[in-house]
């Protein structure tokens, strides 16, 4: 038994350090040991465990037809078995294998299917066959990354054959779209996927640019690829060089040093920004001048515009490219669009390449059918994929590339490819309602690319003209207000979840600069000249300007932070002492412009993380400080019945862990100022009795720490509710 024991232990230390195939060896030499000493318990758990290895060898796609061995052996230990509940647990894994080699059947049978189509010719049938394959070897919790590439790499094959049947560039990015899915999902035989993805842009450049030539070197993606990593790789570094030279949170909170050091820090961040902006758009024109020098010199005069966060100088080096194209007016006619049309297919082409585009924004209609209302026609989610530098996606609430979108059931197709008269057209008022997922107000605020920015020039001006002009700028200005309201009515009240970087944390900020600007006729794109431009005059005052610049600068800097922890655009936020110390900082700002509502949310978020970081119940003064915070919060929006629920439950709290951190008789101004609060929110509600019994014990621990008879601010305001 000894000897068996012994055996298995080192056959998982094997499977743990060297895979499966070792592991196996290891138990098959234990089975023989259990065997010779006729221990039928030993003998059973490793067929078992055997049956469990060709199980986990035929779901990775390494050894085909191990199912059988699989089923073989648990039958094999079901025989031998002679305890129930252990008999019941291995019939369990023989029904569960049974199934998946139902699937697997189906799956090869599929495969076979479509193989047979692409041979006839009926690429419609293959793909059908395909995608059902697909569907049964897809968990995006865990992969089955194998049989998913070579799945995905089928899928591709059909789409090039379409493409070079259609000529539509479309279908060669879907193509090239698949290979690089299917390349992030094996380690295997790499340089065949980057032959088949050469050979789809020589297809491309052959039947939809009519263009008979090489494509360029698979090595030039590779450099496009290391000099995005080495632009993350700066901002990463700049932010670290920032933390460490201006660290507001090494500071009490209520210290006048703090304010200092938040400006600097805030221009230190805008200053980053900034930089990441311009490299953006010097790695756009680097990516278009390789268009360019193949396709041909362009037939008219153009200009690239960035959207989005690229105009706002809020873009990161992980955010998708939202921009249009404009054309010279007069020359808008089919060989223009054509062209244009195709250097965008191409650039596309390019973007893709750097293999951080995920599968549903290509909307490829038997994976994601976006335009289908049955939701089962959209189920492939894309778990693997880095997501990071990509096109906007062709998802009908999205599609902010020249592609534009295409016809939906309400609504007309659109192109951004356009003269700077009919893209400023978007600006007027039926237009802009009429669309309804805010393309006017994307395109109301634009930056230059690259091309001739005399046309960026000429559109921006015919932008402001059409606002000054018509009732757009109070219609957008409530259209903003609504989508204020209808961020407060979902964060109302708050949750205790983690945050979404995106959505909760970076949003909101620079959709209340959007606002001010819109209603105060000031058009300029990027955010932080905005901040300026409304103080410079006068429609800010000088300390608002400050809590809006610090509060864009730390939203900014935390989307970048966790998109840098994650490696890509997820926005979940991982707990950490300064991200929690940013929320909380966040919050004060927005008490600070008198929201007191959206403060109590980034308040409690950070109350929640410290938790997570602390402990739930160990005292710690950060704690304590977030739920003071909260409570005057409350007491500032005058709803004293919640006031006094949360100071009950909130400083009551504060004042245990203040009396654990500083000592249960230690007088301390802050459990004073805690007594002092409880004191005014009963006296608030009127009931005076608890009201001086709480004074009274603050105004006793303040002449403790001051003096009985030293005159101070602190004795003679105790009654007074401290901001």
């Amino acid at each position: 038994m000894l000897r068996v024991c012994e055996k298995l232990r080192e056959a998982d230390e094997k499977g743990r350090r060297y895979g499966l195939a070792r592991a196996e060896t290891g138990y098959l030499r234990a089975l023989v040991d259990a065997m010779a000493d006729t221990d039928r318990l030993a003998e059973v758990e490793l067929l078992k465990t055997l049956g469990d290895v060709n199980v986990e060898k035929e779901r990775l796609g390494k050894d085909v037809g191990k199912f059988n061995t699989a089923l073989a052996l648990y039958l094999a230990a079901m025989v031998r078995c002679y305890h129930e509940e252990q008999a019941d647990g291995i019939e369990h894994r023989y029904h569960y294998t049974e199934r998946l080699l139902q699937g697997v059947s189906s799956y090869r049978r599929y495969i076979q299917t479509a193989d047979l189509h692409v041979r006839n010719g009926d690429l419609d049938a293959a793909e059908t066959n395909l995608a059902a394959a697909l569907k049964l070897v897809h968990d995006p919790s865990k992969p089955n990354k194998v049989k998913e590439a070579d799945c995905l790499c089928r899928l591709g094959d059909v789409y090039v054959e379409r493409g070079k049947r259609t000529g539509e560039g479309r279908k060669f990015t879907q193509a090239a779209a698949l290979y690089n899915a299917s390349m992030a999902r094996t380690g295997g035989d790499k340089q065949n996927m980057v032959t088949r993805l050469q050979e789809t842009e020589r297809q491309f450049l052959r039947n939809t640019c009519n263009l008979d030539c090489e494509p360029c070197p698979y090595s030039s993606a590779l450099d496009h690829r290391k000099e995005l990593d080495n632009s993350r790789a700066r901002a990463k570094s700049q932010l670290e060089i920032i933390r460490q030279e201006h660290n507001p949170y090494q500071y009490d909170e209520d210290d006048p040093v703090v304010r200092e050091v938040e400006i600097k820090r805030a221009e230190a961040i805008k200053n980053l920004f900034k930089s990441i902006t311009v490299e953006r758009k010097e790695f756009i024109q680097v990516l278009t001048d390789e268009c360019i020098a193949k396709l041909g010199p362009p037939p008219c005069k153009y200009a690239f515009v960035g959207l989005g966060s690229q105009a706002t100088e809020l873009v990161t080096p992980y955010s998708d490219l939202e921009f249009a194209i404009l054309i010279e007016e007069g020359k808008d006619d089919d060989d223009t669009r054509s062209y244009f049309l195709n250097l965008t297919h191409y650039l596309h082409l390019k973007v893709i390449n750097l293999g951080e585009t995920i599968l549903p924004a290509m909307a490829i209609p038997s994976l994601n059918d976006f335009l289908s209302e049955d939701p089962e026609k959209n189920w492939f989610y894309d778990s693997v994929t880095p997501r990071g530098f990509a096109f906007d996606g062709f998802m009908p609430w999205a599609s902010k590339t020249p592609f534009g979108r295409d016809e939906t059931k309400g609504k007309p197709p659109v192109s951004l490819i356009q003269t700077p008269s009919k893209l400023a057209e978007y600006q007027h008022l039926h237009i802009a309602l009429a669309e309804g997922y805010h393309l006017s107000d994307i395109l109301r605020r634009v930056t230059y690319l690259t091309g001739d920015e005399s046309l960026v020039e000429d559109y921006t001006n015919r932008v402001n003209e059409t606002l000054d002009r018509s009732p757009v700028l109070s219609r957008l200005s409530a259209s903003f207000e609504d989508d204020i309201r209808q961020i407060e009515l979902e964060h109302s009240e708050p949750t205790g979840q983690l945050l979404n970087v995106k959505k909760e944390i970076y949003r909101f900020p620079s959709v209340a600069v959007d606002v001010l600007s819109v209603c105060c006729g000031i058009t300029i794109p990027s955010v932080w000249i905005t901040i300026e431009e409304l103080q410079k005059t006068q429609r800010i005052s000088d300390e608002d300007a400050h809590h809006l610049t610090v509060l864009i600068s730390i939203s900014a800097e935390l989307r970048l932070r966790t998109y840098i922890a994650n490696g890509g655009q997820k926005d979940k936020t991982t707990p950490h002492p300064d991200i929690a110390s940013s929320l909380n900082n966040i919050g004060a700002c927005w008490s600070s412009l008198g929201d007191q509502r959206k403060a109590i949310s980034y308040y409690e978020q950070s109350l929640k993380m410290r938790k997570t970081i602390y402990g739930e119940t160990t005292p710690h003064s950060d704690i304590a400080s977030s739920l003071n915070n909260i409570g005057n919060c409350w007491s500032k929006l005058g709803n004293q019945r919640k006031a006094i629920s949360y100071h009950e439950n909130h400083y009551e709290q504060s004042l245990k862990m203040m009396k654990a951190i500083y000592g249960e008789t230690t007088p301390h101004p802050d459990i004073a100022l805690s007594l002092n609060n409880i004191g005014v929110c009963w006296s608030d509600l009127g009931d005076h009795r608890k009201a001086i019994s709480y004074h009274e014990q603050s105004l006793k621990m303040r002449k403790s720490i001051f003096g009985e008879t030293t005159p101070h601010p602190d004795i003679v305001f105790t009654w007074l509710p401290v901001p």
